[in-house]
């Protein structure tokens, strides 16, 4: 006999929880609270990969608040421990900014990513900087690990 509490939930789910708050969101009155809300909903649509509500949402964030841009970038701030997620939560950063076409976003992304790369290859061993190099590199283009490795010899 299988228990409701034990069963696996199933992937739809989580997609049908992200409209459904798309669909609240939409009916929110402007404010901070719902700027706020707005920049969590992007990034957690921008993690199940729905690109088309991230932009919205995103857009959406940035036409109600001046301060939109803090908001999105304070809920694409990683809190992740590993130093990879949170390079990659950066790179999202300047995705979307790329997608609204929006410079600050682009460049707040990349500084913080490369910051967050340069110092994560400084705090490595010889032989674990090589590999963490190569991991910058796949990310961030071979030209900044380059740019990064020539640095630290």
């Amino acid at each position: 006999m299988i228990r409701a509490s034990f069963k696996p939930v199933p992937p739809d789910q989580r997609i049908r929880e992200i409209r459904k708050a798309f669909k609240d969101l939409a009916k929110a009155e402007p404010g901070t609270e719902t700027t706020e809300r707005l920049a969590a909903f992007t990034r957690a649509a921008h993690d199940e990969r729905m690109l088309n509500m991230v932009m919205h949402a995103g857009q959406r964030c940035l036409d109600e608040d001046r301060r939109a841009p803090r908001a999105l970038v304070a809920a694409y701030t990683p809190d992740a421990s590993d130093v990879e997620e949170q390079i990659r939560g950066w790179l999202d950063l300047v995705d979307l900014g790329r997608w609204l076409e929006r410079e600050d976003l682009q460049k707040t992304g990349r500084d913080r990513a490369e910051k967050t790369a340069r110092d994560w290859v400084k705090k490595a061993e010889p032989a674990e900087a090589r590999h963490r190099l190569r991991t910058i590199g796949s990310a961030l283009g071979q030209q900044f690990a380059d740019v990064l490795r020539d640095s630290l010899s």
